[in-house]
């Protein structure tokens, strides 16, 4: 069951907390409040007399699918310069899942401004998801490319979602690497450290006493990962990744 969950759309003093929830959430200071409004306006209010499909968020939510799945690839892309298209792709698709959109939507408190009837037959994960997409329609109609780029690099993604966890999740090298070691009855170490002069961590993967693999990234687990990525590119180990 959907509600109504704040009436922030016929009045002025709420348009001023709906302005001020996109500043202190997304970065963003709207322009034209009235994308914001519309990106929160869920479909089955269509019939109500109030409003047409056009007043809703539909149009906005595939631009904003659009936008997101621009900006996701691209920081992947940069970010994992040695994945395969196939990589990116399913790590991109884990990232702007309906499931993990409906839960940066919750932690974002984006579901608190919805405007939706009562009895809609999607859920209120679906909802918040698709709305989640909608707003990001919202600021680059409103603001731009690089706008929204920064919003979603620096809230979506950087407060209201593990990215690493993202990543790694998707891209289990280590696991994969153990597997065929074990297998081959290979003896193998990860030795992980701080790296002196950079931010980060350093992994050497070891097999006996020779070093396969060294990589820096900005964990240790994403390290390890690394190396283990690395390691079975040199060797020629089939993953199923």
């Amino acid at each position: 069951m959907i509600a109504f969950f704040k009436n922030i759309f016929n009045n002025k003093s709420s348009h001023q907390e709906l302005r001020d929830y996109s500043q202190n959430y997304w970065g963003v200071k709207p322009k034209n409040i009235t994308w914001y409004l519309q990106a929160l306006r869920h479909k089955s209010l269509v019939g109500t007399g109030k409003y047409t499909h056009s007043d809703c968020n539909e149009r906005l939510e595939l631009l904003g699918d659009a936008v997101l799945d621009a900006v996701v690839t691209e920081y992947l892309f940069n970010r994992l310069p040695e994945a395969s298209e196939g990589e990116l792709t399913k790590i991109r698709s884990r990232i702007v899942s309906r499931k993990t959109l409906a839960g940066i939507g919750m932690r974002a408190e984006l579901h608190k401004y919805l405007e939706a009837k009562i009895g809609s037959d999607d859920s209120r994960d679906k909802i918040t998801g698709n709305a989640l997409e909608a707003w990001l329609g919202a600021i680059y109609i409103d603001l731009g490319y690089d706008k929204v780029q920064e919003s979603i690099l620096n809230y979506l993604m950087g407060e209201y979602l593990d990215v690493d966890a993202a990543i790694e999740n998707t891209t289990d090298y280590k696991s994969q690497f153990i597997e065929w070691a074990q297998a081959q009855k290979i003896t193998f170490n990860f030795q992980t450290y701080a790296h002196a002069e950079n931010a980060g961590f350093v992994c050497d993967l070891y097999i006996k006493s020779e070093v396969v693999a060294s990589e820096l990234d900005r964990s240790k687990k994403l390290a390890e990962m690394a190396a283990a990525y690395s390691a079975c590119q040199t060797l020629e180990i089939k993953t199923n990744v």
